[in-house]
């Protein structure tokens, strides 16, 4: 499979700071996903309009093809960052995470793989404490022509995406078969999330 990155917003919430730049745990937050994504991923593709910041890291990483490429429709969001890793990735299958998910799971990536081949879906998405969570999914390449037809309409929802494709949901019992928790979804969005986070990093 082909990991993807999306590392594109506008980090309002966090003060203008680049998420992706983060530390946890002594390391950037985006080496940490690179590193998890490098087990099961030959290549990985970091969706940004920040490369000049995030190069220098993408380098340190040798286990896999790291490379960044732009939107195709700037500014609209997680779907057009998906739309524009479907235009670029080599591999059949898309890992796509958020850039603000300092505990994604490769255990978790290859079992949402295993769903999508035994049923023939488009779409692995987790279904964890009621909510969805399509930025830690796994996604067919060919999903990518009908975000295309959204992004061309104007639609940029990205549950709008999910309501064209055919997809399973998978929730925790799932991932528990597996010995995988749940902790994998979470993510930061402002500082007091991030020092929440930190502090569960240091207990673990």
């Amino acid at each position: 499979m082909t990991g993807v990155i999306l590392a594109g917003g506008m980090n309002r919430r966090m003060g203008g700071r680049l998420k992706a730049l983060l530390p946890v745990q002594g390391k950037p937050l985006i080496v940490r996903q690179l590193e998890e994504m490098a087990i099961c991923c030959p290549e990985i593709l970091v969706v940004t309009n920040a490369q000049d910041a995030l190069q220098p890291y993408l380098d340190s990483v040798k286990a896999a093809n790291v490379r960044c490429i732009g939107d195709q429709f700037t500014g609209t969001g997680p779907l057009g960052g998906i739309h524009a890793a479907a235009q670029a990735a080599g591999e059949a299958l898309m890992w796509v995470v958020g850039c603000d998910m300092p505990y994604i799971s490769s255990a978790a990536a290859v079992a949402m793989e295993r769903i999508v081949k035994a049923r023939n879906c488009e779409a692995a998405i987790p279904a964890l404490e009621g909510r969805l969570h399509p930025l830690h999914g796994l996604y067919t390449r060919v999903i990518g022509a009908k975000a295309e037809t959204l992004l061309a309409s104007g639609q940029y929802r990205l549950m709008g995406l999910l309501e064209q494709l055919d997809w399973s949901e998978l929730d925790a019992p799932f991932f528990a078969q597996y010995g995988i928790g749940t902790n994998f979804a979470a993510n930061m969005n402002t500082p007091e999330q991030y020092k929440e986070l930190l502090g569960f990093c240091q207990e673990i």
